[in-house]
């Protein structure tokens, strides 16, 4: 049995969908899978097949704590099948130059953890305004509604292409030992 360890990071809990969207296809082609939101002491690499690390993207960066396990375990990393995924809002934006912008955070990622991930998948985030305070709400408004997505702030608006997040995680599972 291929063992799998998921590692990632999120601020308001919408990368954890994502993660249970990458999770089934792996579970489905027979992986055990291991899943450590950062901040509960995830493991080392060691003791598994393929390793996926995901993080949500805020204000143009990667969750710093997923970045710094990602450095620390870089030698692992490298030395076994690989995944990485952001959710970001920008990818959601439909057009070449904000998802350009999205890949540059993937790049920036690459150059902060000196890990190069076999597989990538870059997915839409959500602006999930009833979770956010009055000050945050009013902000991502404003640039919510610069970029086309959904103002009313009494709702969320969830813009990631669950069915491309699942097929990472078949492409993940196709690409274990």
């Amino acid at each position: 049995m291929t063992r799998t360890l998921i590692v990632y990071g999120t601020v308001e809990g919408h990368t954890d969908d994502v993660v249970t969207a990458v999770t089934a296809p792996l579970q489905e082609a027979g992986h055990q899978v291991v899943v450590h939101r950062i901040g509960e002491a995830p493991p080392t690499p060691e003791g598994f097949d393929v390793v996926v690390v995901g993080s949500s993207v805020h204000m143009g960066k990667h969750h710093a704590d997923v970045i710094a396990w990602a450095r620390d375990n870089a030698a692992l990393l490298s030395d076994r099948p690989s995944a990485f995924f952001e959710v970001c809002l920008s990818a959601a934006a439909g057009d070449e130059q904000r998802l350009t912008e999205a890949r540059t955070y993937v790049d920036a990622f690459m150059e902060q953890t000196g890990w190069h991930p076999d597989l990538v998948g870059i997915f839409g985030g959500a602006l999930l305004y009833t979770r956010y305070g009055f000050v945050k709400k009013r902000m991502l408004r404003s640039i919510a509604a610069k970029g086309g997505f959904g103002t009313d702030t009494h709702q969320d608006f969830d813009y990631t292409d669950y069915d491309a997040v699942r097929q990472f995680g078949t492409d993940v599972a196709a690409a274990a030992p």
